[in-house]
């Protein structure tokens, strides 16, 4: 009898630790929706690109073939993405070729 007013006691003691830590948490989680996650990885794609090509703006040959080097990369990457379809692809493909 003794062990378990001990045991419920214990019980209560406990939850009332998980509601005071679960409430006192200041972590807030951020979800994106598809278009922002969508957005951010074109952004960064675009960034890379940029950040690739700014060094061969002399070179429009060098340029070119590494431009369509990392087209292919990012097209690779991409097609293994669970956000975009094939028509999705190919319009952010073209997207990064205009830039």
């Amino acid at each position: 009898m003794d062990s378990e007013i001990i045991y419920s006691a214990l019980g209560i003691v406990i939850f009332i630790i998980i509601v005071v830590i679960t409430m006192r948490s200041n972590v807030v989680e951020i979800v994106q929706s598809k278009e922002e996650k969508r957005a951010d990885i074109i952004n960064g794609y675009k960034q890379e690109l940029k950040v690739a090509l700014d060094p061969l703006e002399d070179d429009e040959q060098a340029r070119v073939a590494k431009k369509s080097e990392m087209l292919k990369k990012f097209s690779g990457e991409l097609s293994l993405n669970i956000f975009f379809d094939k028509d999705e692809l190919r319009e952010i493909i073209l997207e990064l070729s205009a830039s």
